[in-house]
């Protein structure tokens, strides 16, 4: 039966850097777009308001917004990843199987030829697969011209500015006509990944920066009070990790420790702003009608819109119990899960990622009324 319809509900979607962890955020994101579809028919307007992504994130992202819907989102999404997959010969031991991506990924990286430059290397391997790869799965028309915010970032290595590129104007920020580049650039990871150049300028990995770009999806949300907000974030690394054993895992390790804790840091200073904005709401209300100026009423609409951050919704690739209650197991079943793009590595972050955003997501939605509660 169809609900009656209520205010509209604009979807913010942040996806993390995390090498094959970004399989995870394929099945999320695949099931997001499927209860998307079932709001929607349940008669509730839901548009997808922003999607911001780093490195494969970013990857992932384009995927999305360079689509023409979500049926279409969906299997770039999958084609993409099927590309992505190393199928391992019956002969190779499951342990090698892991670490296969150490000698290229075809249609993303591949072991540079040029040994004889080996002393002027700056990285390891060639990403020019990756170019063809994103043209085969991204419309960029459509991504181009898409409603949807679409914001990805990379470090400008020489000044050291966190750069975005976006495809809507932003504030003092023009927008940009994104293409493979600007994608790849996102995704330039030293130092096994080389820089991307765009018009003369060499960036790397957004992530180094910033790993979890938040701020980028609240700009987007809308001021009206008709409309009911809700920013979904990914959190690929795991806080807990048995010692390293190896160089390979001492890297990995580092990884998890750099790219994961800032979205943890920003959620907790969440709890922080909200608690000064219900401050600033009481005060507020304190002063007689017709006392606010114009300035201080833009203010304060401003100083509003960052209530959002209550409304974030951690997919969390840390939370024991979410993990538990879908069924995933809650440690990892390998150490090196940040480069294993195995076809069963993938498969198994893709159902894993599916299950936790289907059973938490749908929970949510229930909880705000954007769907019926099922029985």
């Amino acid at each position: 039966m169809q609900q009656a319809a209520g205010k509209s509900v604009e979807v913010g979607l942040v996806l993390q850097g995390g090498g094959a962890l970004g399989a995870y955020e394929y099945g999320a994101v695949t099931a997001l777009l499927e209860l998307m579809d079932e709001i929607e028919r349940s008669g509730r307007p839901v548009r997808l308001i922003a999607v911001t992504g780093v490195s494969i994130g970013a990857i992932n992202a384009a995927c999305v917004v360079g689509a023409t819907d979500r049926a279409d989102a969906r299997k770039r999404l999958a084609s993409l990843w099927s590309v992505l997959s190393l199928e391992a010969s019956k002969y190779v031991w499951e342990s090698v199987g892991h670490d296969l991506a150490l000698f290229g990924v075809p249609g993303f990286y591949e072991p540079r030829r040029d040994v004889w430059n080996f002393f002027t290397w700056t990285s390891l391997y060639d990403t020019h697969p990756m170019v063809k790869t994103l043209e085969d799965h991204v419309d960029f028309t459509a991504l181009n011209s898409s409603s949807t915010a679409f914001v990805v970032t990379a470090v400008d290595i020489e000044s050291g500015k966190l750069v975005r590129f976006r495809n809507h104007d932003h504030k003092e920020d023009a927008r940009t006509k994104i293409g493979p580049e600007h994608v790849l650039a996102s995704g330039s990871l030293p130092p096994p990944l080389p820089a991307t150049a765009v018009k003369g300028t060499s960036y790397w990995d957004g992530g180094l920066v910033d790993n979890t770009p938040l701020g980028d999806a609240i700009d987007a949300f809308s001021t009206s009070e008709d409309v009911e907000r809700v920013l979904i974030v990914m959190n690929l690394f795991r806080k807990q990790r048995a010692l390293p054993r190896n160089m390979l895992e001492v890297n990995d390790r580092v990884s998890e420790l750099r790219f994961g804790n800032r979205a943890r840091q920003d959620s907790a200073n969440a709890d922080t702003i909200n608690e000064l904005l219900k401050t600033i709401d009481q005060l507020a209300a304190a002063v007689p009608v017709g006392s606010l100026d114009q300035r201080l009423k833009d203010s304060l609409s401003k100083a509003r819109r960052f209530k959002v951050l209550a409304a974030i919704t951690n997919i969390d690739l840390d939370d024991p119990v979410l993990m538990a209650r879908a069924g995933v197991a809650t440690t990892s079943p390998d150490p090196n899960a940040f480069r294993d793009f195995s076809a069963a590595g993938i498969q198994r972050r893709y159902e894993g990622g599916y299950k936790i955003a289907q059973m938490k997501l749908q929970q949510l939605f229930e909880e705000r009324g954007f769907l019926a509660r099922s029985h």
